[in-house]
């Protein structure tokens, strides 16, 4: 480089740092949203929808489907309406109000002539005839604005008992279908149930409500959700909140351990899009809303200005308040966010970088991350497994109801997989979606796991064909293999695995993190080893596999992307432009390469996936595996801008040597006059050599040459400038450069060893060592 260009990118680097300080700074001083917003919107939206109320009943009466598959549905937004007004009238005492409430109460019961006498006959459930409310997902919302209303004692004895029921009936609807144990379903009857039993306390069917909403509240009050997906989170939340409101003990629902765990956890995972991932069953910015009501309400409780920071990101994200309110679903919500929220808390983002989310046994997630502003790099690693917790819930949720693509939680077969990748407000790498249509889509679309950026195995080896002039077989013609896709497919039933987190670290310069899948049944463990370097940002990604059994076994890495603008030689350059139909910022591209390629087949097909065209990325391989085999694949991640070249970042990653053959796995990334080094240990046990004694291990059982470095540590990350020498090594005794030891630790006495001999000298490996060295100094 010379020395004009080495000025002008200091120069530009300066005012770089200027700019992102800035931005830094504008994401931790935000400004929250005055609860006085929230109340403004509601009363509009509600405004809205009273004043097209007929154009609203016209275009449901016209969309009305006899034959939906969830049976008659009444029209929508009238009962968010209703307790809106009623809430008002409760405040401001306008008629009004009591009025408006008043005749959607009455007249709700009347929708019911639109469903027909043939379509009831259908459903064993409508045996007694259509419930006034069918949708367990609002029924409370009925019994809400009918009990705020009750208690101001405008209803006359006629009306009371053409409400009573209404709902006495539809509670006796909801008990029909049995759900219980902790998670979103669960949640929302008892809410129902709860506002019941307040509503009516010395109804003849009081004791059963009340002895069901018992059952089904206690599994959730104080308890870990068995759910893993975004969208049902949300639901779960903020039915538990309307749940603890509606019995006056929302105090105490946050004093739970479980609730602040809730709190950090998801605060944690928010992102640049403003949001918590979508993972799981869960759409691209899903349920954004029933996170934002969460967030004021823990907010309050807390008085917490992290949690009221992730509420005003959301809020301002999402809503425009200075546009008309049309939505009085969203207005509903926004109520109990001027209800349970309070002003006065300020609002700052947290000031975390890269971390567990929030540990290895229930959140089981991992973010990287360089900050919390909108154009930060964020990347989600999420290595869940159904786990061993809830399992009378999750047994009777697979004998009830007809799932075979999904986990008990309803997550995916995403374990070890990259939900999201961002920088720059662009959107690198996203999670798969939901589900095309119910149970699932094609091929368990899109919840197996062809459908997310993970490795896939599969114990059979795939037809692999052979390019013209290659020696596979006795002719040098091709022949045509199989498409990746069309050989891992199947129905997408899910493969019940197990995971566990082997290490994480966040460090000055680089983080680091090794999980690990076991399926026991198939017989194998899969490592997935990220390294996120923090300058240049680029993220180092090595799968270990390594097999139980001797056994046939096709590998594939996968990635994702919507267009693939250019690619060369083991590299692809990608950029995501839209998810469905929320347009993304294309400031920043992700280069993907794989610089270990003997022995790989590599290609891009078409696919399905988040309701829209997609390619897919493979590198694969397949073969016969001996007893504890391991192989492996590097995929290095680079965001870049758009006037990067790719193929000059492609060209400064080298695969490195490594002695003995596929013992570890490493690159060298050259960046200008500084060379990067990251190499891992393909089997952490390759070390045990003996059991008669403690250590168990020896240096020469557990060395490899990493280039110019020897090692027995786990994992190496070093940068090498001139004859400066900057190392970390994890889990070691020592190290070696260029022949030259720059660490060993000191022996210790080991004693009572197994077989009886003298105590004797050993050395235990140090967590990590990290330095700086000269290498050209003795």
């Amino acid at each position: 480089m010379t020395g004009k260009r080495k000025l002008k990118t200091s120069i530009c680097i300066v005012f770089l740092g200027i700019f992102l300080f800035c931005l830094s700074n504008q994401a931790f001083a935000l400004d929250p949203v005055p609860r006085a917003k929230y109340l403004k919107y509601a009363r509009s939206a509600a405004d809205w929808t009273w004043n097209n109320y007929d154009e609203l009943i016209d275009e449901w009466r016209r969309r009305f489907d006899p034959e939906n598959v969830f049976g008659y549905r009444p029209p929508g937004g009238l009962l968010e309406m209703a307790v809106i007004y009623s809430y008002l009238f409760s405040k401001e005492k306008k008629p009004e109000y009591a009025d408006r409430t008043k005749k959607i109460l009455l007249a709700y019961r009347d929708f019911r002539s639109m469903y027909p006498e043939w379509a009831r006959k259908k459903r064993p459930d409508y045996a007694d005839g259509v419930p006034v409310l069918p949708d367990f997902f609002t029924v409370m919302r009925y019994i809400r604005a009918y009990d705020t209303l009750n208690r101001l004692k405008i209803f006359s004895q006629s009306e009371k008992q053409i409400m009573e029921t209404a709902i006495a009936e539809s509670m006796e609807y909801l008990l029909r279908t049995q759900e219980w144990g902790p998670m979103n379903r669960t949640a929302l009857r008892a809410e129902s149930l709860a506002w019941a039993v307040r509503a009516f306390p010395h109804h003849p069917d009081s004791a059963k409500w009340e002895m069901q909403r018992k059952a089904l509240g206690d599994d959730n009050w104080g308890n870990w959700q068995i759910e893993d997906a975004t969208i049902y989170h949300g639901v779960w939340l903020y039915a538990l909140c309307g749940y603890a409101d509606t019995i006056g003990k929302m105090d105490e629902l946050f004093k739970t351990p479980e609730m602040y765990y809730y709190a950090q956890y998801f605060l944690h995972l928010m992102s640049p899009a403003g949001m918590v991932p979508d993972f799981g069953d869960a759409n691209w910015l899903s349920n954004w809303n029933r996170f934002l009501v969460f967030f004021e309400a823990a907010a309050k409780q807390y008085k917490d200005p992290y949690l009221k920071w992730a509420a005003a990101t959301i809020a301002r994200k999402f809503i425009n308040f200075d546009e008309p309110a049309t939505s009085v679903g969203l207005g509903y919500i926004l109520l109990d966010c001027y209800r349970w929220g309070k002003d006065g808390i300020p609002a700052r983002a947290p000031k975390n970088s890269s971390e567990e989310v929030m540990e290895d046994v229930q959140g089981k997630k991992i973010v990287f991350r360089n900050g919390w502003n909108d154009r930060s790099t964020y990347m989600l690693l999420n290595y869940r497994d159904e786990g061993d917790g809830g399992l009378n819930f999750r047994d009777y949720l697979r004998d009830t109801i007809p799932v075979e693509e999904e986990k008990m939680t309803h997550g995916h077969a995403d374990e070890n997989s990259i939900v999201l990748l961002m920088s720059g407000s662009s959107v690198l790498l996203h999670d798969g979606g939901y589900r095309d249509y119910m149970p699932s889509g094609p091929f368990g679309a899109y919840r197996q796991d062809y459908f997310h950026n993970r490795l896939c195995v599969r114990p059979e080896k795939i037809w692999m064909g052979q390019k013209k002039g290659e020696y596979r077989y006795t002719i040098r013609d091709a022949v045509e293999g199989q498409r990746i896709l069309d050989f891992l497919r199947n129905a997408g039933s899910y493969r019940i695995v197990r995971t566990q987190k082997v290490d994480f670290l966040a460090l000055q310069d680089f983080d680091y993190s090794r999980t690990r899948l076991i399926d026991d049944k198939m017989g194998y463990e899969w490592d997935r080893v990220i390294m996120y370097i923090h300058k240049p940002e680029i993220f180092v990604v090595f799968d270990i596999f390594k097999s139980r059994k001797e056994e046939y076994f096709t590998l594939s890495n996968l990635w994702h992307t919507s267009k693939i603008i250019v690619h060369g030689k083991h590299w692809y350059d990608t950029v995501y432009e839209k998810i469905q139909n929320f347009g993304l910022s294309t400031e920043k591209l992700l280069l993907i390469v794989f610089p270990l390629t003997h022995y790989r087949l590599e290609g891009i097909e078409p696919e399905k996936r988040h309701y829209q065209d997609e390619l897919l990325i493979h590198q694969t391989t397949a073969q016969h595996f001996e007893l504890g085999e391991t192989v492996g694949f590097i995929t290095v991640l680079i965001p870049h801008s758009t006037d990067e070249s790719p193929q000059e970042w492609a060209e400064c990653v080298e695969l490195l040597p490594i002695k003995p053959l596929r013992a570890g796995l490493g690159v060298q990334i050259q960046i200008e006059d500084k060379k990067l080094v990251l190499a891992v240990k393909n089997d952490l046990r390759m070390d045990m050599s003996r059991d008669w004694r403690r250590p168990r291990y020896t240096y020469e059982s557990g060395k490899i040459q990493y280039g110019d470095f020897e090692t027995n540590g786990d994992l190496l990350f070093a940068s090498i400038s001139g004859s400066k020498l900057n190392y970390t090594i994890v889990n070691l005794t020592k190290a070696i450069f260029q022949d030259k030891i720059l660490f060993e630790a000191k022996p210790s006495i080991f004693g009572l060893a197994f077989d009886a001999s003298p105590d004797k000298a050993g050395v235990g490996k140090l967590r990590y060592w990290r330095e700086e060295v000269d290498i050209k100094k003795k």
